[in-house]
């Protein structure tokens, strides 16, 4: 909401209110606003209702809200979690809580406040008017109360002139802070163009007919943010794996072409696993004329031969085939011919033995019995 010359004041005193309207140099008494009414209405809560804090020392803007509630936190400890933070523009932090009785005032003038688009109060306007002045002295004086801000000191107290003396001798102040009022603080924040919205205390207070107090929708965009970008970065992330994944199965398709060109030669066809499935079943049938069960075979001489067996060849016909090999002793030479005795579906005869260097050198035949 930016801020309009005009601005209609709702202000309370006992269980009564009272309109004023500020038209951007003095404050005036007036009826209120019309039904119709395109300026801000600022509601000043009583400031009893309210507790504020300044946090010591400098604090960066993005760690201002949870420095401030957690030096809140230090200072009261009995107040648990009703801690709040006013944040405007201009670098300046106040902390807040609410009294008890808040919710009870706002209940009992719920129809008044009905038009209104700000629930601030009177201290609040002041100090933030006091901020965009650069003051680090000043005082004000308020429904019973008086309060002096130096630095970042915000004292309370009540008394008259006396008290205020003394309070400004403890501080080691020579001279009077300037006093700021309600009327100088509007005419700050007209000429600095400062929103009023930044001076909401309370949110979200509605009736059945309210339709004018303003919702604070930040907290909902923030969200509808942060839940955008999840969703583009989870659709990122899902994107960068299919990429991953598509070129991994690129790769496994190439790897699985060169097996089936190994093994079916440069035209596999369509079906290359079809194929490899019918050759395997040949094989294990012994071919379409009823040759030599190579698996069978390969089988019976692996469970046959000597640990360090070297095959060096073997060749098939349609009712035998040849193996070469090496042993390393006539022992072990017997021995594996005694054990391809014992099989029933082939007859292996020794063809040849010789001596060799490292060895002996052995061809043996393999006939299928049908």
């Amino acid at each position: 909401m930016a801020f309009k010359k005009i601005v209609y004041i709702l202000s309370f005193k006992g269980n009564g209110h009272r309109w004023m309207m500020f038209d951007g140099k003095t404050l005036s008494e007036s009826e209120g606003p019309a039904e119709k009414n395109r300026y801000p209405v600022v509601a000043l809560l009583p400031d009893p209702l309210f507790f504020f804090f300044k946090p010591r020392g400098a604090i960066k803007a993005r760690h201002a809200k949870s420095a401030t509630i957690m030096q809140m936190n230090y200072s009261f400890p009995a107040k648990g979690d009703k801690f709040k933070v006013l944040r405007p523009s201009g670098g300046a932090v106040l902390g807040y809580s609410e009294h008890d009785l808040l919710n009870r005032f706002l209940d009992l003038h719920r129809d008044v406040l009905a038009k209104a688009t700000v629930l601030t109060s009177e201290f609040t306007v002041c100090w933030r008017a006091a901020v965009a002045e650069g003051l680090s002295v000043w005082n004000w004086k308020g429904q019973g109360m008086r309060l002096l801000a130096c630095e970042d000191e915000l004292t309370y107290f009540r008394g008259g002139e006396g008290e205020f003396a003394r309070r400004l001798e403890r501080l080691g102040l020579e001279s009077d802070p300037e006093q700021m009022d309600l009327e100088k603080a509007c005419a700050v924040l007209h000429k600095k163009k400062i929103r009023w919205s930044r001076l909401n205390l309370v949110s979200g207070v509605r009736s059945g007919t309210d339709k004018s107090i303003v919702i604070d929708y930040k907290p909902y965009a923030v969200a509808a943010i942060l839940v955008s970008l999840i969703g583009v970065l989870f659709i990122a992330g899902q994107y960068h794996r299919w990429q991953q994944s598509s070129v991994q199965a690129k790769e496994w398709r190439g790897k699985l072409k060169e097996v089936y060109v190994s093994a079916l030669g440069p035209n596999p066809g369509s079906d290359p696993y079809g194929k490899i499935l019918y050759k395997l079943d040949q094989l294990k049938s012994g071919g379409e004329s009823g040759g030599v069960d190579v698996l069978g075979l390969l089988a019976v001489l692996s469970e046959s031969a000597p640990v360090g067996i070297e095959i060096e060849g073997f060749s098939l016909g349609a009712d035998s085939g040849n193996i070469r090999g090496k042993v390393s002793s006539y022992e072990e030479l017997d021995a594996m011919m005694e054990k391809l005795a014992a099989d029933s579906r082939f007859n292996f005869v020794l063809e040849q033995a010789n001596n060799i260097e490292g060895g002996i050198s052995i061809s043996l035949r393999a006939e299928y019995n049908r």
